[in-house]
């Protein structure tokens, strides 16, 4: 098992490695971005979203839960995303608290994505199998960084009691 600055180290990489991955494709989603966006950056959206049926769909009325995830990604989790960088780059426990909270929503909204693409119609293994392999990483390492930071957290708290407790 992964030392804690281990896991840190892992989730330092996902949080920047997930910093071009939001802008320069989920970002292009949003319902106002072909507007703004330059054409480049459309060509690398078209190219990437061509197999997956949420970003193809995004625009759609019945995926507006979708584009709402995509409106908490751009102003929650981007910036966390250059928070938690920094603050697990110089070590920095207290950055647990938002990174636990981050977990939490980010591998809540990246569930819903998951289940939605598990019970669409016409969808090949193949394909299926190349979805799960671009969502699944972006639900379970989430996931792990909720529980462990509040693992982390409840043992500084449970800590604080004891040491309240003797008198220190």
């Amino acid at each position: 098992m992964l030392s804690a600055r281990g896991r840190d180290r892992l989730y330092l990489a996902f949080l920047a490695l997930h910093i071009p991955a939001t802008l320069l494709v989920d970002v292009q989603a949003l319902f106002c971005a072909e507007a703004l966006s330059p054409g480049f950056l459309r060509k690398a959206f078209i190219f990437a979203a061509k197999d997956d049926p949420l970003l193809t769909n995004a625009n759609a009325p019945l995926f507006a839960w979708f584009q709402s995830f995509i409106i908490l990604e751009v102003l929650f989790q981007v910036p966390v995303f250059f928070l938690g960088v920094r603050g697990l780059w110089r070590g920095d426990a207290s950055i647990w608290p938002l990174l636990a909270v981050y977990g939490a929503s980010s591998s809540t909204t990246t569930f819903a994505c998951l289940a939605t693409v598990l019970t669409m119609p016409g969808i090949s293994a193949e394909h299926l199998f190349k979805l799960l392999a671009s969502y699944v990483p972006f639900f379970l390492i989430p996931l792990a960084m909720a529980v462990d930071y509040c693992v982390r957290l409840t043992d500084l708290v449970t800590s604080s009691r004891v040491l309240k407790a003797k008198g220190q």
